[in-house]
């Protein structure tokens, strides 16, 4: 449980401090994890390693593991700021490019599947999509303890996002809305559940979940990639990108499709590394270099 109360303290503390404030102290807790925690220093390193590629050394890797930790405690303070966010003030901050894509998808009636990866900041770039009047479910992993994942799920939900964590009933959720003509969205750079078929990424083996890709195929759903950028003035970006073009053949089809969402994710992560926020290794490899 003190991952709970470590969490609600943040958010009774740091929500109510200016943003530019809340964003500093945020930077030093990067800092301060950076310095402490050699296991979490030592996975995102090995996530690195695998984007700049094998000939990359411990000075082009060891800013991006400290821009890492920054960005994902500027994710959490985001999370936890949503309640007091106002419509006009997301509008305000998120600039979407590419919108005219989902709109045509939309309109064709039979739902779009939205794939992406844990890169920006990706709670405030969603909330863009409930201001907006936009039905969206958002399938998220299933947090422990329960208590954590109830509030988390409630601070996500506050602008009307139907978010459900991927748990049984979860794929029924999601078939309903995509049928319903809505949007679905779902992260695709790490697997959770240690079940998910293997891939290429970033030229290396490791599992990813490719269900986006078989429930579009199941219900005829668009697929679109989209990923959030974080700007150096406090603003963000959304990107969205045409759709996949799908067919449905068998398996086959699934990997290849999957391999077209893999090459998308491939382009963002590696223009801003710093970005991609996972805290815990993609690849399995049994030791992780620790950045000293």
């Amino acid at each position: 449980m003190a991952r709970y109360y470590l969490f609600i303290l943040a958010e009774l503390t740091l929500s109510r401090l200016p943003r530019r404030v809340s964003y500093l102290i945020a930077t030093l807790v990067g800092d301060i994890i950076y310095l402490v925690s050699p296991r979490i220093r030592g996975s995102i390193a090995s996530n690195i390693k695998h984007v700049l590629g094998a000939e990359s050394d411990d000075a082009a890797i060891r800013p991006l593991v400290r821009g890492v930790l920054r960005n994902a405690s500027k994710n959490y303070l985001d999370l936890i700021s949503i309640p007091r966010m106002k419509p006009e003030e997301i509008k305000r901050q998120v600039t979407p490019h590419g919108v005219h894509h989902l709109v045509a998808a939309l309109a064709r009636g039979k739902g779009v599947v939205l794939v992406t990866a844990h890169f920006g900041s990706f709670d405030v770039a969603v909330q863009l999509l409930a201001v907006h009047s936009v039905r969206t479910t958002i399938l998220v992993e299933a947090l422990e303890p329960q208590r954590l994942l109830d509030h988390v799920v409630s601070l996500r939900r506050n602008k009307g996002l139907n978010i459900i964590p991927a748990k049984s009933g979860a794929l029924q959720a999601m078939l309903k809305a995509l049928r319903n003509g809505e949007i679905v969205l779902i992260v695709c750079d790490r697997d959770v559940t240690g079940e998910a078929p293997k891939a290429l990424f970033f030229g290396e083996e490791t599992r990813l979940p490719d269900i986006g890709v078989r429930i579009a195929l199941r219900t005829g759903a668009a697929i679109i990639p989209v990923f959030n950028l974080r700007r150096d003035d406090g603003r963000y970006d959304v990107y969205v990108e045409s759709p996949i073009e799908v067919a449905s053949d068998g398996n086959a089809t699934v990997a290849k499709h999957m391999n077209q969402v893999i090459r998308v994710m491939e382009k963002y992560i590696k223009s801003c590394p710093e970005q991609w926020a996972v805290l815990e290794p993609v690849w399995p490899e049994s030791n992780h270099r620790t950045q000293e």
